[in-house]
């Protein structure tokens, strides 16, 4: 008995409790590490797709300036909105003629920003800066594609802020070229026509001719007519009056009054908002529905799938006519610079959905 009593303390092993504490640690581990493995490719994916957009566009600008690219043949690069995951590059690509051709983002990513054709001119620059937004809808962020005006391109930052560089007023030199002054239209007297006259010293005047008479019928001629007795009156028999028979005039069909069709406006139709400047970080736009009946539900919300404004809506239940105030407010952080569209909609619906174009610069 107590040989086998000493065997027993010599043997080891785990309880219960400790296998499930080992197995939970095991799992929590794991999934953390599975995580983080998920979002590092979600993260490589969206940088990589970044900074293969950010090279095509490049490639377009020294395309354009290499070519020296005439008006109608620019190097461009185009996205088509919110919500899409496709843009078209314009260039010669090698053929020795301009083509254009699709690319598309690797998947979970579309682009965020409104739709803009950028176009290269002969020295590589454009109309005005721009913003594009590459979005990861599993990151919930996006990374920023900066193209100031003069085509330098910066992805996920702002190296060159054309927003923040005050306009140039130029000032207008006049006087300092002296200029043939327009010469004023000599005008020459119409010589007079001559016409010509009867030589007596008077203007001849065509005469107006007079009016030849009528004749009355009333001739005294001694001819008998027709059974007269001779006296010469040639009047002829009168001719009868027909009264003419009286048409009725029909009823006119009642119509029908159309119902005016409701209708939605916003005004004004774009904002312009800085992250930096106080005064300029808030916006707002009026929501006006007009010939409306029954109860609506204002909603307004950011077209696609991102998240870089905080929208407010004012009023969100109007009963028949009315109106409500679209707040808008920016948000910190370089993904969220660019043009978006805000959809504004009733429910039941009141005309189109109206779209608010919110401009945001550092």
């Amino acid at each position: 008995m107590n040989r086998k009593r000493g065997a027993a303390r010599l043997q080891h092993g785990f309880t219960i409790m400790q296998m499930v504490v080992t197995v939970a640690i095991i799992s929590i581990v794991s999934v953390f590490g599975v995580l983080g493995i998920t979002n590092a490719r979600a993260e490589f994916r969206l940088q990589s797709s970044a900074r293969l957009f950010a090279t095509y566009v490049e490639k377009a600008r020294v395309d354009a300036i290499r070519r020296h690219a005439p008006t109608g043949q620019e190097s461009s690069i185009e996205t088509f909105g919110q919500g899409t995951n496709n843009y078209a590059v314009t260039m010669d690509f090698g053929s020795g003629a301009v083509e254009t051709r699709t690319f598309y983002l690797e998947s979970g990513l579309t682009f965020e920003t409104a739709a803009k054709k950028v176009s290269f001119d002969w020295r590589g620059r454009i109309a005005e800066a721009w913003v594009f937004q590459i979005f990861s809808d599993y990151l919930d962020y996006g990374v920023p594609v900066d193209v100031s005006g003069s085509g330098d391109i910066t992805v996920g930052e702002q190296h060159f802020p054309d927003q923040l560089i005050p306009p140039v007023e130029v000032t207008q030199v006049t006087g300092d070229v002296d200029a043939d002054p327009t010469p004023a239209p000599t005008t020459e007297p119409t010589p007079p026509i001559e016409d010509p006259g009867s030589g007596d010293g008077t203007d001849p005047v065509d005469p107006t001719p007079s009016p030849t008479p009528s004749p009355n019928g009333n001739g005294n001629g001694n001819g008998s007519d027709n059974g007269n007795n001779g006296n010469g009156n040639g009047s002829a028999s009168p001719t009868p009056t027909l009264t003419p028979t009286p048409t009725p005039t029909p009823s006119p069909s009642p119509t029908s009054t159309p119902i005016p069709q409701c209708v939605s406006t916003i005004s004004p139709t774009s904002l312009s908002l800085s992250q930096s400047n106080t005064a300029r970080q808030t916006g707002s736009a009026t929501l006006t529905m007009t010939n409306a009946t029954g109860v609506r539900i204002i909603s307004a919300s950011l077209a696609g799938r991102g998240n870089s404004l905080n929208i407010a809506v004012g009023l969100q239940r109007i009963d028949g006519s009315g109106s409500s105030v679209i707040t808008v407010s920016t948000k910190q952080g370089g993904g969220n610079r660019g043009v978006f569209i805000v959809e504004v909609s009733a429910s039941p619906g009141c005309g189109s959905t109206q779209q608010l174009a919110v401009s945001v610069s550092n």
